[in-house]
């Protein structure tokens, strides 16, 4: 599930889209960012429009934060594996997240040495376990 990969990243920081582009697109495993949204409602349509296998969805942002545009997300791409980003730390918005139907939640810190192995992880969860359940606590 690893290769051919396309990526769509949603966050209101043009500069964390930038920085997450290129680490996606350092990946040795084909993965591809095919879509960027800096709202909510415009990473529904991105979803609707390029069909991602895996969408970074900012929890934080204006006009429509992540957490509302989660579901519509789901629905416009239902076999994208939703990962959330925040500042915010695990205990106090990542277990949200997951019940609200998130694969898994990235802390912003750090991001750069951390994104792909943890995304990698959160792939192969969803992969054995299935999408869109919430049932994945990572972290």
């Amino acid at each position: 599930m690893t290769n051919n990969f396309n990526v769509l990243i949603v966050d209101d920081s043009a500069d964390l889209r930038d920085l997450i582009s290129m680490v996606i697109g350092r990946h040795p495993g084909g993965w591809h960012v095919v879509a960027t949204a800096a709202e909510g409602q415009e990473g529904v349509d991105e979803a609707r429009a390029s069909q991602p296998d895996l969408v970074l969805l900012d929890i934080a942002m204006p006009v429509m934060d992540g957490m509302q545009a989660l579901p519509l997300i789901r629905e416009a791409a239902p076999q994208a594996v939703v990962v959330m980003l925040s500042g915010y730390p695990f205990e106090t918005a990542g277990q949200g997240a997951l019940n609200a139907g998130a694969d898994g939640y990235l802390e912003k810190s750090d991001l750069v040495k951390t994104l792909i192995p943890r995304i990698e992880l959160i792939l192969e969860t969803a992969t054995t376990n299935g999408n869109g359940n919430g049932n994945h606590p990572q972290q």
